[in-house]
C-alpha cells in the first residue's frame, strides 16, 4: 500500500472537538445610535434657546442702523440684534425688530426698559463712542427698574417708542445731580464744562426740551461737591465781553478754552448751606450781569438818537446800568432802565440823566465806545429823595443848571467863536461859551461865557480874556505872532484866561476880549510889581522892546525901554519883584537869537531858543561868573559873553584844519574848549581865541602847553585820522604853576617833556636814526609799557634822541642800569653750516619799529627824566631769561 494511502485513511479517523465561547447581549454598535440622538437632542435644544424673544422698537429714523448688524447693548454687553427694519404704519417713524437672547428676555422684554441709540460723540469737551464709528451705531437700553424685585412684579412688554437721546435716568444714583432751567437762549451743549474759579467741577450731562424751556442736568464731580449749595448761582459764561463806556470800548476775551467750548460759572456765597436736591431747579443765567440785583425806572426823551435796548448808563467812566425797552410814542422816547442796586442812591428827584455823543477831532477821539455801538447814557447827580421817573435834557442845558458864574465879553469879531468853544486857563478846561449874539448899537458882538464854579476865583476885575483861534499865524510891520495851543480850539474855536491879582473880588462881569495872547502878555506885565536897572549894549545887535528876560527857562521880566546912541546904548530892564534876589554884582546878560545854525564837514550846530523868543529872540540872564561888574552889560550872544572873561589866546605859525567853533580843546580825550576865532595879527602869525568851558583857572596858567593835534598817515601809522576830513583839535598839556596867564604861543606839534598827564618821559639816544617811528610801542617782557611820543635831534645834532613815554604804572621798572633795545624791522642771519635765520618780534614793531627795555637781575636806583639812555640796536640772546622781582 502505497504511503499516500495511508496518510490518508488516518487523517480520516482524526476526530476535533469544538471551542466554546460566552457572547455578550448588547452589541456597542446599538450604542453609537443613542449618542447622536443625544447630540441632535442638545442642538435642537440649543437652538431653541438661542431663537430668543422678539421685541419692536419705533424711531424716528433708522440712520446708522443695519439688519443683522446693528446690535442691543447695555453698558458694553450684548443683548440682542437688529433683525429687520421697516416702515412703520403712520409712515413717519421705522419699526426695528430686535432679537433678544433668552437669557436677558426678562430684562429687556419688560415694561421698565426704554431704547436709544447710540451715536459716536466728537466735541472739544469730550470724546466718546468712538468704536461706533467703525461697528456703526448701536442701540443702548435704559431699564428703569434696579432690582430683581421689581422686575419679579413687572409685566411683559415688547412693544416700544424710542428716545430720541439718552434719558437723565442712565445717571448714576449715588452721583450729585442738579438740575438748571436756562432763562435766556443758550448754546449750552451736553458736555459742556462747570467751572469754579476758572477750573472744572463737573459738566452737563443730559438737556430736554420741555413746554418751551430748555432744562439741563448737570454733574458735579465727587470731590467737588462742597463747592456747590443751595446758595449757588449758575451763570453761562462770556467768552467775549463788550463794554462800551465813557473811556471807550473795552473788549475782554477769556481763556481760548472757554471761548470755543463755552462753559457754567458756579458763584457760591455761602460754603455752609445744605446740597441741592435734583428735584430742584435752579436758574442758569445767561450773563454775569444777571445775578445782580437791580432798581427799575423809566427815562423820557424829548429828542435824542442814538437809544435803544442795550444802551449803557454810565456815570464816572462806570457801567451803573442799562436800558432795558424803549417805546416811541408821538412826542417823546420813552425808555424802562435799571441801576445796580449798589448805585441805587444815584436816583434822586435831582438827578440828571442826558446822552452822551463822540467828538472827534485831530486832538483825538472822545467816547470811542458809542462810535461802535451808539450813544450812551450819563447822569449828574445831585443829592435828594428818591425817584423812580425821569425826564432827560440836553447836556448843553446842564451847564446853566449846574453850579457856574456868568461871564460876558465884548469883541470886535467873533472870528472862529462858536457854542462848541470852551474856556482855558494853563490849558485846563474851565468853562464855556452859553451863547453870543450883537450888540444893539450892532457894532461888536456879545459872547456869554459859563464858568464852572470851582474855578470863580480865578475871575476878577483884571482878568484878561484873549481868543486862541482867531489868528493861527499873524505878521505885522515883519513882526512875526504865531497863536497856537492845540488843535481843537483851531477847529471849534476857544477863549483864554490869564487871572491877574487874585484877592481882588469881581465886581464887574463884563470884559474886553483881546485877539492875541500877545496882546494879553503886553497888559498883563504891567500888573506885576517891580524894578528897573539899566544895561548897555554895542549896536551890533538888535534888542527890541517887550522882549522877555529869561532865566533858566523863566521869565523873571521885559525890555521896557531902549534909548539908541549911535556908540553906545542902553536898555531899560523891567525886573519882576519875585526874582529881584537873582540881580547881582556878577550878573551879566546875552541875546538868545531865533535860530543858531552853523555848518562844516565837522558837523552841524542848530539851536532854537524855547516859543516865546522863537517870535523875537529874548534876553538871558547868566550869573556864572565869578568877576564883579561896574555895569550891567548886555552882549550879542552867549559865546560873546563867554569869551569877555573866559577866553585865552594862542598864537601859532600855521593852524591849517583848525575851523572855528568845531575846533575843539582836548586834555586827555575830553572836550575843556573850544576855538571861537582865528585871525592874523600885526605879525603874520595865526591868533586862535578860544573858549574855556569850565574850571578856566586850571587851564589858564603859566606853563600850559597848547599844540595841534594834526593826523599822522603812513604806512608805519595812521594817528588822528579824524582830523583828516574833520576839524582839527588843540591838545592841552596842564602846567603846575600858580601864576596866571592868557595868553600861550602854541606848538605844531606835540612837545617833549619830563612828565605828561599819560606818563614821564625817559630820553634814549642814538647815534643814528633808528626804524623807530612816533608811537612805536615799547615793550617790557612783550608787555607794552609806554610809546615813542618824540623823535628829535640833540641840541648839537651830534645824536638822536627818542622821548619814550613810560606809563605811571610802569615807571618803577626802568632803573638807572635799564638797557632800551631797537627791535625795529626784523633780523636775518646767513651761515654756510647753519642755514639762515629770519627773527621778528611783532608784526607792529615790523611796520612802526618798537624798543624793549631789559632790567638786569642786579638792577639800580629807579631812574629819572634826566637819566640818559643809549639805544641798543641788537637785542642780547638771554633777555629772555632775565625776569627780577622789581618791587
Amino acid at each position: 500500500m502505497s504511503k499516500d494511502l495511508i496518510k490518508e485513511d488516518e487523517l480520516k479517523d482524526v476526530v476535533y472537538q469544538p471551542k466554546i465561547e460566552d457572547k455578550k447581549s448588547v452589541s456597542f454598535i446599538w450604542i453609537l445610535p443613542l449618542i447622536i440622538l443625544g447630540i441632535l437632542g442638545w442642538i435642537a435644544y440649543e437652538s431653541y434657546m438661542k431663537k430668543g424673544t422678539k421685541i419692536t422698537v419705533v424711531f424716528k429714523s433708522a440712520e446708522g442702523l443695519k439688519e443683522n448688524v446693528t446690535p442691543l447693548e447695555y453698558k458694553g454687553l450684548q443683548l440682542g440684534k437688529v433683525t429687520k427694519i421697516s416702515m412703520h404704519e403712520d409712515l413717519k417713524s421705522v419699526k426695528v425688530n430686535i432679537l433678544v437672547d433668552n437669557d436677558v428676555a426678562k430684562y429687556v422684554a419688560s415694561e421698565s426698559s426704554e431704547f436709544w441709540i447710540k451715536k459716536p460723540t466728537v466735541s472739544l469737551t469730550k470724546v466718546s463712542g468712538l468704536n461706533t464709528l467703525i461697528s456703526g451705531y448701536k442701540i443702548e437700553l435704559s431699564p428703569k427698574f434696579k432690582t430683581q424685585e421689581e422686575y419679579n412684579q413687572g409685566t411683559f412688554k415688547n412693544y416700544f417708542e424710542g428716545l430720541d437721546s439718552q434719558p437723565n435716568d442712565e445717571l448714576d444714583d449715588n452721583g450729585y445731580y442738579i438740575s438748571l432751567i436756562a432763562n435766556d437762549k443758550s448754546n449750552i451743549e451736553v458736555g459742556t464744562p462747570i467751572f469754579y474759579n476758572k477750573f472744572q467741577i463737573g459738566e452737563i450731562t443730559a438737556k430736554e426740551f420741555i413746554f418751551e424751556k430748555v432744562y439741563f442736568t448737570a454733574y458735579i464731580y465727587d470731590k467737588f461737591n462742597y463747592l456747590v449749595n443751595k446758595s449757588s448761582k449758575f451763570v453761562i459764561n462770556e467768552a467775549l465781553k463788550v463794554k462800551y463806556g465813557a473811556s471807550g470800548l473795552n473788549i475782554e476775551l477769556g481763556s481760548l478754552y472757554s471761548a470755543l467750548v463755552g462753559g457754567v460759572t458756579v458763584v457760591t456765597p455761602d460754603k455752609n448751606e445744605k446740597k441741592i436736591s435734583k428735584e430742584e431747579v435752579y436758574v442758569l443765567y445767561g450773563k454775569e450781569d444777571d445775578l445782580k440785583n437791580k432798581e427799575y425806572f423809566t427815562i423820557n426823551f424829548a429828542d435824542v438818537n442814538g437809544i435803544e435796548e442795550g444802551t449803557p448808563i454810565i456815570y464816572k467812566g462806570i457801567e451803573v446800568g442799562e436800558i432795558l425797552e424803549v417805546t416811541l410814542n408821538k412826542n417823546n422816547l420813552n425808555t424802562k432802565a435799571y441801576v445796580y442796586d449798589e448805585y441805587k442812591y444815584l436816583l434822586t428827584k435831582n438827578t440828571k440823566f442826558f446822552v452822551e455823543e463822540p467828538t472827534i477831532s485831530l486832538d483825538g477821539v472822545k467816547n470811542l465806545g458809542n462810535i461802535v455801538k451808539g450813544n450812551f447814557i450819563s447822569l449828574d447827580f445831585r443829592k435828594g429823595d428818591f425817584s423812580n421817573s425821569f425826564n432827560a435834557i440836553n447836556k448843553k442845558d446842564l451847564d446853566k443848571i449846574g453850579n457856574t458864574i456868568k461871564v460876558e465879553l465884548l469883541s470886535e469879531n467873533l472870528n472862529s467863536i462858536s457854542e462848541k468853544s470852551k474856556v482855558y486857563y494853563k490849558n485846563i478846561e474851565i468853562g464855556r461859551v452859553d451863547n453870543y449874539a450883537l450888540t444893539p448899537d450892532l457894532k461888536n458882538v456879545k459872547i456869554s461865557l459859563l464858568i464852572d464854579d470851582k474855578y470863580k476865583d480865578l475871575i476878577n476885575n483884571n482878568s484878561l480874556f484873549y481868543d486862541m483861534s482867531s489868528k493861527l499865524v499873524e505878521m505885522k510891520s515883519l513882526n512875526l505872532n504865531v497863536n497856537y495851543s492845540g488843535i481843537e480850539p483851531l477847529l471849534n474855536g476857544a477863549i483864554g484866561l490869564v487871572a491877574n491879582k487874585k484877592d481882588e473880588k469881581l465886581i464887574k462881569n463884563e470884559f474886553k476880549l483881546y485877539s492875541s495872547y500877545k496882546d494879553v502878555e503886553r497888559l498883563k506885565r504891567f500888573y506885576n510889581s517891580g524894578f528897573t536897572i539899566e544895561a548897555d549894549f554895542d549896536n551890533s545887535f538888535e534888542i527890541k522892546q517887550d522882549m522877555a528876560i529869561v532865566y533858566k527857562n523863566q521869565e523873571i521880566g521885559f525890555v521896557k525901554d531902549i534909548k539908541f546912541d549911535d556908540k553906545k546904548s542902553k536898555v531899560s530892564l523891567f525886573i519882576y519883584s519875585n526874582y529881584k534876589k537873582f540881580i547881582t554884582d556878577k550878573s551879566r546878560f546875552f541875546k538868545q537869537g531865533i535860530v543858531n545854525f552853523k555848518a562844516s564837514l565837522s558837523g552841524v550846530i542848530f539851536e532854537v531858543d524855547n516859543f516865546s523868543s522863537l517870535i523875537d529872540g529874548s534876553i538871558h540872564l547868566d550869573n556864572s561868573s565869578n568877576v564883579d561888574f561896574a555895569n550891567y552889560k548886555i552882549y550879542s550872544n552867549e559865546d560873546e559873553m563867554n569869551n569877555s572873561t573866559n577866553s585865552i589866546t594862542i598864537v601859532f605859525d600855521d593852524v591849517e584844519g583848525v575851523q572855528e567853533n568845531f575846533s575843539q580843546l582836548t586834555y586827555k580825550g575830553v572836550n575843556v574848549g573850544k576855538v571861537k576865532k582865528i585871525s592874523l595879527n600885526e605879525n603874520q602869525k595865526v591868533e586862535v581865541q578860544a573858549l574855556i568851558y569850565d574850571d578856566y583857572s586850571s587851564f589858564a596858567k603859566e606853563g600850559t602847553v597848547y599844540y595841534l593835534k594834526k593826523p599822522r598817515i603812513s604806512l608805519q601809522e595812521i594817528a588822528n585820522a579824524g582830523s583828516t576830513v574833520m576839524a582839527v583839535n588843540i591838545g592841552v598839556i596842564k602846567s603846575e604853576s600858580l601864576n596866571r596867564q592868557t595868553k600861550f604861543v602854541g606848538l605844531e606839534n606835540q612837545p617833549s617833556v619830563e612828565k605828561s598827564q599819560f606818563g614821564t618821559v625817559f630820553k634814549v639816544e642814538d647815534v643814528t636814526a633808528s626804524s623807530v617811528n612816533v608811537d612805536a610801542p615799547v615793550y617790557y617782557k612783550n608787555v607794552q609799557i609806554g610809546k615813542v611820543s618824540k623823535i628829535d635831534l640833540s641840541e648839537d645834532g651830534s645824536k638822536v634822541v627818542v622821548d619814550c613815554l613810560i606809563y605811571d604804572k610802569y615807571t618803577k621798572l626802568i632803573r638807572k642800569n635799564s638797557e632800551f633795545y631797537d627791535i625795529s624791522g626784523f633780523e636775518m642771519k646767513f651761515s654756510i653750516f647753519s642755514g639762515t635765520k629770519v627773527e621778528s618780534n611783532t608784526f607792529t614793531s615790523l611796520l612802526k619799529g618798537g624798543l624793549v627795555v631789559v632790567t638786569p637781575y642786579e638792577y639800580g636806583e629807579i631812574a629819572n627824566p634826566k637819566d640818559k639812555f643809549t639805544l641798543v640796536k641788537t637785542l642780547r640772546e638771554d633777555w629772555k631769561s632775565i625776569s627780577p622781582s622789581i618791587k
